[in-house]
């Protein structure tokens, strides 16, 4: 990890896009950190964004120099796990340095966003690219995208793992279910009503004249599993806490769903989370495996109950639920 962000921070400082070079011929500072330079497939397979002529010549910078700064971030992270000070707090300069050459590049005066994509809003809020000041001007605008492709997702491979997640935590909970049983392309509930069991590489794998198109078993829109998990079922990791020795459920009904249910299998054993809704009671169960305990959060109650190991069924009473179909 380290090499490569070397490699990347190299590149960053010695290639400039052709573009920038004419438009800007004397380059600013912050441009060091920008990784603009040489090709890349950039978000991938976005919705309607599928000529290859335009993607081998397009500015994949927003994309890169995001990527360099979160792919840093995590390595300084993991650095300071391990004990490795020096070298985690190098690599934190570079985080830091290839977010402010983030936020001089692609942050407006008003704050807007460019690239003005649904994939660029998701990554701003996913990495923590905007400052704390534009993260509900962010979201707000993502919303507005969405509903102008017609409540449709318009991510591709590296931005879709983060979109249903940034809207939940965003407050937009409601537009995240609409995306995720979404029935009419590009949507997953899409794949599967032209009969997919398997997740295609592009969100059109299947055309509505039954013609096949790229990989039909191609995992990268399937990371929606993870907010299955740790939004839908609520199983997510504790903060400040790693390997699952302690994390919370924290369900986050929505859609129309009467129940679900999921697993995860962590370190210490399986943890379980189950919930179902009948009229105005939900009822959730949960499995904590020894060795660990639960953050439990249920629906329609304030706070936190703290559960240890063992299996426990709790009960609340939300008024005026709307889940149902």
């Amino acid at each position: 990890m380290v090499r490569w962000l070397d490699f990347a921070a190299g590149m960053a400082r010695t290639h400039r896009r052709p573009s920038r070079e004419t438009t800007r011929p004397q380059p600013l500072g912050h441009e060091a950190f920008l990784w603009d330079g040489g090709f890349h497939w950039g978000e991938g397979h976005e919705p309607g964004n599928d000529d290859l002529v335009a993607t081998l010549s397009a500015d994949e910078g927003s994309v890169g120099t995001a990527c360099l700064h979160r792919s840093a971030a995590l390595a300084a992270s993991i650095g300071d796990l391990h004990g490795h000070g020096d070298e985690a707090a190098r690599i934190r300069a570079l985080a830091a340095n290839a977010l402010q050459a983030w936020r001089a590049e692609y942050i407006g005066p008003d704050g807007s966003l460019v690239p003005d994509t649904q994939a660029t809003h998701v990554r701003a809020l996913a990495f923590d690219l905007v400052p704390a000041e534009l993260r509900v001007q962010t979201a707000a605008r993502l919303v507005e995208l969405v509903g102008h492709a017609g409540t449709h997702l318009g991510t591709g491979f590296l931005a879709t793992p983060f979109l249903l997640p940034v809207l939940a935590v965003a407050g937009h909970l409601d537009v995240a279910y609409e995306l995720l049983l979404q029935r009419t392309p590009p949507s997953w509930l899409a794949m599967v009503e032209r009969g997919a069991t398997t997740v295609r590489e592009a969100w059109e794998g299947i055309d509505a004249s039954g013609n096949a198109h790229d990989s039909l078993n191609h995992y990268s829109k399937g990371a929606v599993v993870s907010f299955l998990h740790r939004y839908v079922a609520g199983i997510r990791m504790a903060d400040g806490f790693s390997g699952y020795r302690r994390f919370r459920v924290a369900p986050e009904p929505g859609g129309g769903l009467l129940w679900a249910q999921a697993v995860h299998d962590a370190p210490y054993g399986r943890i379980g989370s189950s919930w179902r809704l009948n009229d105005e009671r939900f009822v959730l169960t949960v499995t904590v495996p020894p060795g660990t305990e639960a953050e439990v959060v249920v629906p329609g109650e304030t706070g936190t109950r703290l559960q240890g190991p063992g299996t426990q069924t709790y009960s609340s009473h939300l008024a005026g639920a709307s889940f149902g179909p």
